[in-house]
């Protein structure tokens, strides 16, 4: 068996190669679809990494902060097309995909994992998984506008992620105070 053993001067060509791509502009870039006039994110073109696979986190479409709940509905459903089409009976939408796997279905696994390009991915979620600092710093703001606008909360985790303790007359994590804390913390 046979090892091909890349030069000092191949190592740097190749990321030398990857960066001037990227900043012509040779990336793919998300679109603004419209569906029923409403703006969604679409899925975009795989990106690469540096061992020539795609990064399928890096492509699923993002929910932005300030989605309404028909966008967010409408980028559920081209995930649940998927997810029926590729589980079949039994598998109608997306929640029944992370229903079925929470089960240790082995099927459920592999319809995920064929349709995660297009599941849908919350603002918090891109943003705890690519800048885990930032997420935590935006969480105990969120916390503290929550705490202030008179929400009872659990004591935060590690991550600054929180709960409610009891349904006030403010509301649960959908009421407009709630949405609006959560917004302006996640902005920055």
């Amino acid at each position: 068996m046979s090892h091909t053993f890349l030069t000092p001067a191949r190592r740097f060509a190749l990321p030398a190669l990857v960066v001037g791509c990227l900043l012509a502009g040779c990336s793919a870039a998300p679109t603004d679809d419209r569906v029923d006039g409403s703006r969604v994110a679409s899925v975009q073109s795989p990106t690469t990494s540096a061992t020539g696979r795609a990064d399928v986190e890096d492509r699923r479409p993002l929910i932005p902060l300030d989605a309404t709940n028909d966008e967010i509905e409408a980028l559920r459903a081209v995930w649940g097309r998927c997810v029926a089409k590729e589980g079949g009976p039994g598998y109608e939408d997306g929640r029944s995909v992370i229903w079925r796997e929470s089960q240790n279905d082995p099927k459920a696994k592999r319809v995920r994992a064929a349709c995660r390009s297009t599941e849908p991915e919350f603002f918090e979620e891109r943003q705890k998984r690519t800048d885990n600092a930032a997420f935590r710093d935006n969480q105990r703001e969120w916390y503290q506008c929550a705490k202030k606008a008179g929400y009872r909360l659990t004591t935060p985790d590690e991550d600054g992620e929180f709960g409610i303790t009891e349904v006030g007359p403010n509301g649960d994590f959908q009421s407009p105070k709630m949405t609006a804390c959560r917004r302006e913390a996640f902005s920055h």
